[in-house]
């Protein structure tokens, strides 16, 4: 496999035009919209403890490289298939709660099987799965968690987005993203949250964050 070269993809298509606009017209529009907004999240310094796909901890968990990144990604996305699978199945949910979550737990699981061939493609092995622990006891608590999922879900794919090599991963990573937000943004509405809760521009997540955010709903 080729070495990756020195510079992210995000930071080539930042400081070439030509690049950024072949890129833009590859990419749907949703996704589309995502590489604005994670240009201009992105634009300053990589903050400390967001060392997937270098070293650190996250790296000795996931693998390193686009790879690691991916496989990063997928544990998020077996946590979140699972707790649609688990939520639909508890019978708590009626009328259109219990339909998004299953349409949204089609596509999380859409999203699984994409990450893992990709993973795979890269020379990896996919991640895990992680044994997860909800609480599913009301309607309530499980739209706060669906949201709480997503939100992460969202930031923490934007903050890998300018530590990824590969352009086509970095296209997968921006559609992604953005199906997660606008889940996200779906269940705000419903809860009565506003739906850009950071403003103009949504704010990213270290994997330290991510990982603190996410351990309530992974058992042991």
């Amino acid at each position: 496999m080729p070495e990756a070269p020195n510079t992210s993809a995000l930071e080539e298509l930042r400081s070439d035009p030509s690049s950024r606009k072949r890129f833009l017209r590859a990419l749907g529009g949703g996704a589309a919209v995502s590489l604005a907004g994670a240009l201009a999240a992105c634009g300053g310094k990589k903050p400390a403890g967001n060392q997937i796909g270098g070293a650190g901890v996250a790296s000795a968990q996931f693998g390193q490289g686009d790879a690691g990144i991916v496989n990063y990604a997928l544990y998020l996305e077996y946590l979140e298939a699972d707790f649609y699978r688990l939520a639909v199945a508890s019978g708590n949910l009626r009328g259109r709660a219990l339909g998004l979550a299953k349409r949204f737990g089609v596509e999380e699981q859409d999203h699984v099987v994409t990450l893992e061939g990709t993973v795979k493609a890269l020379g990896g092995t996919p991640a895990a799965r992680p044994k997860p622990a909800f609480t599913l006891s009301s309607p309530s608590l499980i739209l706060t968690t669906m949201n709480q999922l997503e939100s992460i879900g969202a930031a923490a794919y934007l903050g890998q987005l300018d530590r990824i090599k590969s352009k086509q991963v970095l296209a997968a990573a921006l559609s992604i993203h953005s199906v997660e937000a606008r889940h996200s943004a779906v269940i705000s509405t419903m809860l009565g949250q506003p739906i850009s809760p950071d403003g103009a521009f949504a704010r990213p997540l270290t994997s330290v964050d991510v990982t603190a955010q996410i351990r309530p709903f992974v058992a042991g």
